[in-house]
């Protein structure tokens, strides 16, 4: 019987592998996650993250072997990459690139203009930032290949990155076709499903700031203010119509449709930024330059935005980069709640980007009418699993106002899915993250509006706490769908539940451990290190409280305490280990966070411990995806093989990039 048992696992075990490994070796995938790594050193301060992260920080450094002709220098890779594509021929003809050169904090403005000066003949200046200490320009390209080694010997000069672009979540084209139904009686199930369709609140007196294609003067929006930072383009109005729709349903008063397709705060005031060009893509310089313009107070030149929305993404999900460092820089100074779009690139893990990937920023996926997840929304973590969305809000089919004429508005109207009302108040249906983001800004302005001195982390807390679960068990995880669907009226109960010094709140994220995928923690010898994400809305120290008397289980905190001097995010790193001497059975228990005797959150713990029958080795292909990535294996895909396999009792060591925090592929990588 027991031959007969071991034959069995083994077949099983033979049918596992060639389902789910041989038959992907065929079929190669050709994923490169670590193509545009950017230097993290410059743009992050390393002292607050976890000793995963900053390994992360220190591990993208450019190997010069690989690059013929450029040396290891200051330029980021894509930069270098961009450079080996071009040809250094003798012909005058010019080749604009636009790069951003980050300088040392304390070059002031002048002397960065003195210090380029010094090394390029010809260039043109886009933008010298306040925001980050970086200049925006454009220059030939062969001007950076020739002075390279020069470059390389200023200390002033931190970087320097190639504008990288950046594209809508929009989808194109998905639509239904409003001639099949009885369009007067389309409702605006949107507002109901995020709680916000009975409230006193409507965001009066909020600034939001469109950062997108522009804005139509369309009857339902109230706009006091609009600039143009497309570099290449010379208009403030909106081209392609997204912008206008993304607009409506943060603040549309719904006037042309009697009310009926209004957004989510009717009363705000929108801020018209221009950054994205007609075709629907943005320069990541014109990007940060209108992130600087909207944030920055009236009184210093700016348009005072209290929120900043931006449905637009790009690259990957890294925790850093020039974008995020400037949304950073205007939360600190400024008080800036920033939002994002997570992305139209699900279902698949690691498909989020920038900037909705950025620490100080609210990533948004999409749901459709029946609280599903959208198929093309976007999934977390980013890299090193940090949080990822934080919420989901409806993104498939919403009406909102569409500007006259623009691309979008002709394409709609070819196909006759539009809502033709009198004048120019007409609407029409879009799908995508770009949608479910505005959404999101629409909340915090009620909440801003009904609470005038929240901090963003506060608000951030409310989204959190107020949000509530998909139905869908397979959506209903962190990496997926974050805190779940947002609900106003529940955030607003929460701050109404914290009295009147509603900043004195704080939130582990997530709280539950462990999170798909990474919760293979069955067996003895199993580990696994988790980024938890502290958000204090205010200055406070708090400190993590976890029992230390688990059977079986050793559980190490990078820190004891974390001290804030102001609201701000930090991060607590959580290692598990499950020792040899474990026995079977469900370990329950919590961290708390906590100070002065008062717990601020919990997070709860779950460890399902078993015995192996057999115990295997996955070790990311002895090197393969590190030394070849063009022939590489997405080894997320792997996750579904684990969980059969450990359901049969047969322990993993799984060595991998993007499943084992500590992993560094210039170490990792020697083929056994």
């Amino acid at each position: 019987m027991t031959k007969l048992k071991i034959k069995s696992n083994l077949l099983i075990l033979i049918i596992l592998f060639v389902s789910y490994f041989l038959i992907p070796m065929v079929g190669v995938q050709l994923i490169n996650y670590g193509y545009y790594n950017q230097n993290l050193k410059s743009t992050i301060d390393l002292d607050s993250l976890p000793s995963s992260l900053i390994s992360q920080a220190d591990s993208n450094n450019f190997n010069s072997g690989v690059y013929k002709g450029i040396a290891a220098s200051k330029f980021d890779d894509y930069l270098k990459e961009y450079l080996l594509n071009q040809t250094l021929d003798q012909n005058n003809n010019l080749v604009d690139t636009k790069i951003i050169v980050h300088f040392e904090d304390y070059i002031s403005k002048d002397n960065r203009i003195t210090i380029l000066d010094s090394i390029f003949k010809d260039y043109i200046i886009l933008s010298n930032y306040d925001l980050i200490p970086g200049v925006y320009l454009k220059i030939d390209y062969r001007n950076l290949i020739e002075n390279e080694v020069t470059i390389q010997g200023i200390t002033a000069i931190k970087k320097i990155y190639k504008s990288k672009k950046y594209q809508l979540p929009y989808i194109s084209g998905d639509t239904f076709q409003l001639s099949a139904l009885n369009k007067d009686d389309y409702s605006n199930w949107w507002l109901t499903a995020i709680g916000a369709e009975n409230l006193i609140y409507d965001g009066t007196g909020v600034r939001v700031a469109i950062i997108d294609t522009g804005l139509y003067n369309h009857p339902d929006l109230t706009i006091i203010n609009s600039s143009n930072f497309v570099s290449d383009e010379f208009t403030d109005e909106d081209v392609m119509g997204h912008g206008t729709h993304v607009a409506g349903i943060v603040g549309s008063d719904g006037g042309g449709s009697w009310g009926k397709y209004r957004g989510v705060a009717p009363g705000v005031q929108l801020i018209n930024a221009r950054a994205l060009n007609s075709s629907g893509s943005a320069e990541e310089g014109d990007i940060i330059s209108a992130i600087q313009w909207s944030s920055k107070p009236t009184r210093l030149g700016g348009a005072g935005a209290n929120i900043v929305s931006m449905s637009f993404g790009g690259g990957y999900p890294y925790i850093s980069d020039s974008i995020t460092q400037a949304i950073t820089n205007a939360k600190n100074d400024f008080g800036v709640i920033f939002v994002s779009s997570s992305g139209n690139s699900g279902p698949e893990y690691f498909t989020g980007s920038t900037p909705a990937s950025g620490i100080d920023v609210i990533s948004v996926g999409a749901t459709d009418r029946s609280d599903n997840l959208a198929s093309f929304s976007s999934w977390g973590p980013t890299f090193r699993y940090i949080g990822y969305p934080d919420v989901v809000a409806p993104g498939v089919n919403i009406i909102s106002t569409e500007a006259l004429d623009s691309i979008i508005s002709k394409e709609e109207h070819y196909r006759g899915d539009f809502f033709d009302f009198s004048g120019d108040a007409d609407y029409f249906p879009a799908s995508g993250t770009s949608m479910s983001c505005p959404m999101v800004a629409g909340a915090l302005a009620i909440l801003l509006e009904a609470y005038p001195y929240i901090t963003p982390e506060t608000a951030r807390i409310a989204l959190l706490e107020g949000a509530r679960k998909l139905l869908n068990e397979d959506d209903d995880y962190f990496l997926k769908s974050g805190a779940g669907i947002i609900n106003v009226t529940a955030s607003l109960n929460y701050l109404n539940s914290l009295g009147s010094d509603y900043n004195d709140t704080a939130k582990l994220y997530p709280d539950e451990i462990p999170v798909k995928p990474y919760d293979l923690l069955h067996f003895p010898r199993d580990h696994q290190k988790f980024n938890l994400t502290v958000i204090s809305g205010k200055n406070n120290t708090y400190n993590f409280d976890i029992p230390n008397d688990i059977q079986g289980i050793t559980i190490s905190l990078d820190k004891e305490n974390l001290n804030f001097s102001d609201s701000g995010i930090g991060f607590l790193e959580m290692e598990f280990e499950i020792n040899k001497d474990a026995t079977a059975g469900i370990r329950n228990f919590q961290l708390n966070l906590t100070n002065g005797g008062q717990v601020y959150d919990v997070v709860n713990i779950t460890l399902d411990i078993r015995l192996p029958e057999h115990r295997i080795l996955l070790e990311s292909y002895h090197g393969l995806n590190d030394w070849f990535p063009e022939f590489s294996f997405y080894q997320m895909d792997f996750y579904d093989a684990m969980v059969d396999l450990a359901d049969l009792n047969i322990s993993i060591d799984y060595y991998m990039e993007y499943w084992t925090p500590d992993y560094n592929k210039d170490l990792n990588n020697s083929i056994l």
